[in-house]
């Protein structure tokens, strides 16, 4: 029996999909506390890709205020940490209370 690497799989099945996306996109979700740091990363948490979108929740209106005018920081440490120009803007909201 012979083993593939995880890396040659996952390129096949995106190739057989169609996949249009950057893969270098999903290291978001990984790597996110490293981005933001601890203190944001302790009241938000990305969730969904879109076209060159982030979706971010939030999980207090006063953070989600403040996050507005952290944007562009935070693009800028996206660009840095992972790829240049991989996201376009970043969308918060507020965490549905269940």
């Amino acid at each position: 029996m012979s083993f593939t690497l995880l890396k040659q799989i996952l390129e096949k099945v995106l190739r057989e999909q169609d996949f249009k996306g950057d893969i270098e996109a999903y290291r978001v979700f990984s790597e996110w506390v490293e981005i933001v740091g601890q203190k944001v990363a302790d009241h938000t948490r990305p969730v969904r890709l879109g076209d060159k979108l982030l979706y971010v929740e939030v999980d207090d209106h006063l953070w989600l205020a403040q996050l507005k005018y952290m944007k562009t920081d935070i693009l800028r440490k996206i660009d840095r940490a992972i790829k240049p120009g991989l996201f376009k803007d970043l969308k918060f909201f507020l965490k549905s209370v269940q």
